[in-house]
């Protein structure tokens, strides 16, 4: 906290023009540039400020600087104009700090092109000081961010620190009120579906012998981050209870890697999906149930009852956001919340977290949606299909 008091002291001069420049009244057409270039959950937790943002600035030009994965999820839903791509270095799970992440050729060009589109606004809930930096640098005219330690004095806007309670979603919609705030009430993110893609996740459904009168329930046992990864023992576990269930299967998602094939024993169906059409499997399955990783967040946001295992992560950040969504998790845990890695022998925030109690969360959240058939289409093979 001394390093960012210190590094506050510092830069605050240099966006003193700028916070002087903000009073102009912003054009009808506003060029604004939302700054989410971080990872898969992230994304989707910026929906509906995305949504938000649209309908205040029906007329704006709306462009999100981001990784790729943030394009295949949002593009369908046609609110954002633009997605400007970029490996920002500090996003990485590993060697972050490497300087010649930073000294990339590819990285540079896209920050000095940003400098030439002379936005208007830059948006950006993440409470980084490298993320102020780079919305300084990009040079908008007005930069909206949160009151907080680290670089603060490079923002024209600064919206009131909202403590350590507050939803991502829910920091996202507050970088709307310097703006005016949203026109209508928050709702939870949603994600749509190219027609083709859900056509195409259909007949592979069907082709599987699954019919509109089958309950799915999505298994997800990977992560990008091996600390949030339940055990591949106790997902097994849970898969095969579940499809114990009359008129119940499981669909298992595994990684490009085979991570979670092994569950393929237990009576599971394995699939192998893309980013892109992830969001239509979930969208035709009545559960989820996975590690707090991107795949919970796309599961809740195409209308799935999440069950997301919790191990070192903040939960009151990151949980799939909605009235639906369960979290199962170790309390108390002193240590959590730790990221990245974990300081002890095990992370025992999963460890010690047994089968029983993420199966009665499953059982709850099947039980709630009694009836509810989100296949939503009839998947009863056709003759041309069988013979082809």
């Amino acid at each position: 906290m001394r390093a960012l008091a210190v590094a506050d002291a510092l830069l605050s001069p240099l966006g003193l023009a700028s916070r002087l420049r903000r009073r102009k009244p912003l054009p009808d057409a506003p060029r604004i540039l939302v700054l989410e270039f971080w990872h898969i959950g992230d994304a989707v937790m910026a929906d509906p400020m995305l949504r938000a943002l649209r309908a205040r600035f029906p007329r704006a030009e709306i462009s999100v600087l981001c990784k790729a994965s943030a394009r295949v999820l949002l593009e369908p839903s046609g609110i954002v104009d633009r997605f400007i791509e970029i490996d920002v270095p500090w996003t990485a799970f590993e060697g972050k700090y490497e300087w010649r992440r930073y000294t990339d050729r590819g990285f540079r060009a896209v920050i000095r092109a940003l400098r030439r589109e002379h936005f208007d606004v830059t948006l950006d809930s993440r409470m980084d000081i490298r993320s102020n930096v780079l919305a300084w640098i990009i040079g908008a005219r007005r930069r909206v961010g949160f009151d907080v330690p680290g670089g603060r004095g490079l923002l024209t806007d600064r919206v009131a620190d909202p403590g350590d309670r507050s939803h991502k979603v829910e920091d996202w919609l507050a970088m709307l009120e310097p703006l005016g705030g949203a026109t209508g009430p928050a709702h939870p993110p949603v994600l749509e579906v190219y027609d083709s893609v859900q056509a195409r996740v259909d007949a592979h459904l069907r082709k599987l012998g699954l019919t509109s009168r089958t309950t799915l329930v999505a298994m997800h046992p990977s992560a990008r981050q091996v600390v949030r990864r339940w055990s591949l023992e106790r997902f097994a576990e849970v898969a095969a209870a579940i499809a114990a269930m009359p008129d119940t299967r499981v669909l298992v998602f595994v990684d490009p890697d085979g991570y979670g094939e092994t569950l393929k024993t237990t009576g599971a169906i394995c699939v192998r999906a893309s980013l892109q059409d992830l969001p239509a499997y979930f969208r035709r399955c009545t559960v989820f149930v996975g590690n707090d990783s991107g795949p919970a967040h796309i599961a809740a946001a195409v209308g799935a009852t999440t069950v997301t295992i919790f191990g070192p992560g903040a939960i009151q950040w990151f949980r799939p956001y909605g009235p639906d969504q369960r979290v199962v998790c170790m309390t108390p845990m002193r240590c959590r919340p730790c990221f990245d890695h974990c300081t002890r022998s095990q992370n025992f925030c999963l460890t010690t977290l047994p089968v029983d109690r993420v199966l009665r969360e499953v059982r709850m959240a099947l039980a709630s949606r009694a009836g509810d058939s989100p296949l939503g289409v009839d998947l009863t093979p056709v003759a041309s299909e069988i013979l082809a």
